[in-house]
């Protein structure tokens, strides 16, 4: 039966009515007629992990003394349990119910059934039965992390329209976005879960980590990125985006190497280890030798040289095809190699890595900003004044960037930025559509029309003013004013970017190309 009260708000007239929450009947149960529900979300997960779901000795006493005094919650069981009860929560209570049934029953005494909340209305629903079991244990120390992960998991695997899923995700704390990624999250073993929910990554946090877990020092790295999130105080996971980038780089790179010389020892090439100093070696890469008759030589035609050998550049995954003996294979240095023996060849060197280091931070900077870009170009509601000002400065102004980069017809980016499909895509230059955006113009109401402007100026920039050498000095004030006006807009600078921006603020505005 339905009861409802009607109160009173205070200092009002106006009456609210409330009722109750779910349906569900009060029983006593037989702690051994019970079974564990398949969608209860406490599990025994390892044995090397401390069992969650075992009662401790002071509830075990305190079930001995006075009975179960909290409700479980029950539902009816489907498939090989049917006609049983299953629990939802309340599973150590039951079991500790049970180990006070047996010593009373070898004492010859009677033992205490468990009160419970039975929810018919939950037969077959697992998706409520999975969310209660969480709610009801979320805050619990003795909780499994990876109940949490593997419960959410579930959920976002079950065939639920998004908005049940999106209820049910509310209901645990959780965004829509963590419950997409718990999945990908539950392959971390637990080794590195633990570690990871130790130091509060959520479960958006967890799925990245779990792409770069086997990288060295990739949970360290995120969680000093996290840490400059919040020391930032915007609200965004910028840094965290730098941070994860660079580690898939690095995973990427690492799978690379990894191939090409699994490729060279099936080719049954010899490898040898990079040296920055061959002039001081008997090895020497190939492009730095000739034949006796001054002509270069390739890595084929030199496979049949004894002293063939290959090595990988330590700051990209390629391969370096050299001679370890070339003197002895009648070798000749080629005139542009014949000096490297210079006293300024290690200043040369470091040159050349810290151009190599930078051009990859550089690169690997680009799709973290693209996307800040691309969700900025695509958020609700009108632009803000200093995005109006700075996109109407650009179209409207004498800039030759801006005008070499609109006779480009280039769409790409800016579909990119708009989050739609490029209408250019694989179309030659000249049967490019001759109205590539009118569908979206027609779709877009007065409030959005800044976007495709945005987009616009941002393919601009990012085109025009971002490319690989965009860091070396001296740095555009194109470059530096976009980088600036991004960072207004809570883009958090990598740290490249960041050097370069405060590097050109501190020269004359004079030196600004």
């Amino acid at each position: 039966m339905t009861t409802t009260t009607t109160l009173t708000a205070p200092d009002s007239t106006d009456t609210i009515a409330a009722q109750p929450a779910f349906e569900g009947r009060f029983a006593w149960v037989d702690p051994y007629e019970l079974v564990v529900d398949p969608y209860n979300h406490r599990q025994h997960r390892s044995d090397d992990e401390p069992d969650g779901t075992e009662p401790d000795a002071d509830l075990i006493a305190s079930v001995e003394e006075v009975g179960v005094q909290s409700l479980v919650l029950l539902r009816p069981q489907t498939g090989d349990n049917e006609g049983k009860l299953g629990i939802i929560f309340g599973q150590r209570r039951c079991k500790a119910a049970i180990i006070a049934a047996d010593k009373a029953k070898d004492e010859g005494r009677t033992y205490m059934l468990v009160p419970a909340l039975i929810r018919d209305d939950l037969r077959g629903v697992d998706d409520e039965a999975l969310t209660l079991s969480v709610i009801e244990n979320k805050h619990r120390r003795d909780a499994h992390a990876r109940d949490y992960v593997e419960a959410a998991r579930q959920l976002s695997l079950m065939p639920l329209p998004q908005a049940a899923k999106e209820r049910h995700a509310r209901a645990l704390g959780l965004s829509a976005a963590e419950l997409t990624a718990a999945d990908k999250a539950s392959k971390l073993d637990d080794k590195s879960l633990s570690a990871a929910v130790a130091h509060d990554f959520d479960l958006v946090e967890l799925a990245d980590f779990q792409e770069v877990a086997h990288i060295s020092n990739a949970r360290s790295r995120l969680e000093a990125a996290k840490a400059r999130d919040r020391n930032d105080g915007a609200g965004t996971r910028g840094h965290w985006a730098h941070a994860l980038q660079c580690l898939k780089d690095e995973a990427a790179e690492k799978a690379k190497r990894a191939q090409l010389k699994q490729d060279l020892a099936a080719a049954g090439v010899t490898v040898v280890d990079w040296d920055w100093r061959w002039h001081e070696t008997p090895m020497r890469p190939l492009k730095d030798l000739v034949t006796p008759l001054g002509t270069a030589i390739t890595a084929d035609q030199h496979a049949r040289c004894p002293g063939h050998a290959a090595t990988l550049n330590p700051f990209k995954p390629t391969v370096t095809w050299l001679c370890t003996d070339w003197r002895a294979r009648q070798h000749k240095l080629s005139p542009e190699a014949s000096g490297s023996a210079a006293p300024d060849a290690a200043e040369m060197a470091e040159k050349r890595r810290r151009t190599i280091r930078y051009n990859a931070a550089w690169r690997q900077a680009r799709p973290v900003r693209q996307e800040f870009i691309a969700n900025l170009c695509t958020r609700p509601g009108d632009a803000t004044d200093e995005i109006w000002k700075f996109t109407l400065s650009t179209i409207t102004g004498t800039s030759a960037m801006y005008s070499q980069y609109i006779a480009r017809h280039r769409t790409d980016l800016i579909s990119a930025f708009l989050k739609i499909k490029d209408p250019n895509h694989d179309s030659e230059p000249w049967r490019r559509v001759e109205d590539p955006f009118g569908p979206l113009i027609i779709r877009t109401g007065a409030t959005g029309r800044w976007r495709l402007l945005f987009a616009q100026v941002a393919a601009v920039y990012e085109h025009q003013a971002m490319s690989d050498q965009a860091w070396r000095s001296p740095v555009s004030k194109d470059t530096t004013n976009w980088l600036a006006f991004l960072q207004r807009q809570k883009y958090a600078l990598s740290d490249i970017e960041a050097e370069v921006l405060d590097s050109a603020r501190e020269r004359p505005s004079s030196s600004a190309a």
